[in-house]
């Protein structure tokens, strides 16, 4: 009972979702400024990116970590980063689009918290094209990062369900919200250490639809993969209730080395 009244409450505020997109996108039509300066460009500019912008963009390209997709220095000797050789993963492997710095920053804060959800689109259109160049096939269905409830109330949207919406009409991959629910409010990550991080996300999450994930294999969507804490704890749960692999894809990452 209790699992259905939530799984009603996530389908309805995902139908919601998508008729205030509909509508600002009605409103705001995509294509006519850049995303990040806000000048005017035309509207076949790719991601909606003046040239200068787009250019801008630290793409991740070369040697990157065979686990955790961070990029790694061409002389760095081998294939996965410090953090990865000493660590223990349920996701296969993870890769994200370009490396966080202060412009990417800008695109994820402007639509997380400046709330131009427009933007997210932008990023999935980013994101289905690295997913196209990566070696990751063969997937089910995309399941985004779940906000708590509370702090999805607060912010008014998840972020990365707007993006694994739209990314999953780009693909034509099926996108599953009901299956991953977030159990824990957690306190914000961005000034913890990577121990307190795995502590503090410990139990955060649940799988409340076992026969909807068991052998698919699972794209997880998320903005930011800083540490790999909560892609992790995501990853585990969907693996222990049953589920194929699962990939991670992120629009932005650091590095370790």
């Amino acid at each position: 009972m209790w699992s259905s009244k939530i799984r009603c409450s996530i389908e309805y505020k995902k139908i919601l979702y998508d008729y205030w997109d509909t509508f600002l996108n009605f409103i705001y039509p995509r294509n006519i400024y850049c995303i990040i300066c806000n000048i005017s460009i035309d509207n076949d500019e790719k991601y909606s990116l003046c040239s200068k912008c787009r250019a801008s963009l630290q793409f991740i390209e070369g040697k990157i970590c065979i686990k955790c997709g961070k990029p790694l220095d061409e002389e760095y000797l081998l294939d996965k980063c410090h953090q990865c050789i000493n660590s223990e993963y349920f996701y296969t492997n993870a890769i994200s689009c370009m490396e966080y710095d202060d412009i990417s920053k800008k695109i994820i804060y402007d639509l997380k918290y400046s709330k131009k959800r427009y933007i997210s689109y932008h990023m999935a259109e980013i994101m289905r094209d690295i997913f196209a160049k990566s070696d990751i096939k063969d997937i089910d269905l995309i399941v985004p990062v779940p906000l708590h409830r509370q702090k999805e109330r607060e912010r008014t949207f998840n972020q990365s369900y707007l993006i694994g919406k739209y990314l999953g009409k780009m693909t034509d991959i099926d996108i599953d919200v009901t299956s991953l629910i977030r159990v824990k409010n957690t306190m914000t990550q961005n000034r913890l250490s990577r121990e307190e991080r795995i502590e503090n996300l410990k139990d955060a999450f649940k799988v409340i639809r076992d026969d909807n994930i068991k052998d698919k294999n699972i794209l997880l969507i998320d903005d930011v993969f800083t540490t790999g804490a909560t892609v992790n704890e995501c990853s585990r749960v969907l693996v222990e209730k049953g589920a194929g692999e699962v990939y991670v894809l992120t629009f932005a990452t650091g590095r370790n080395v």
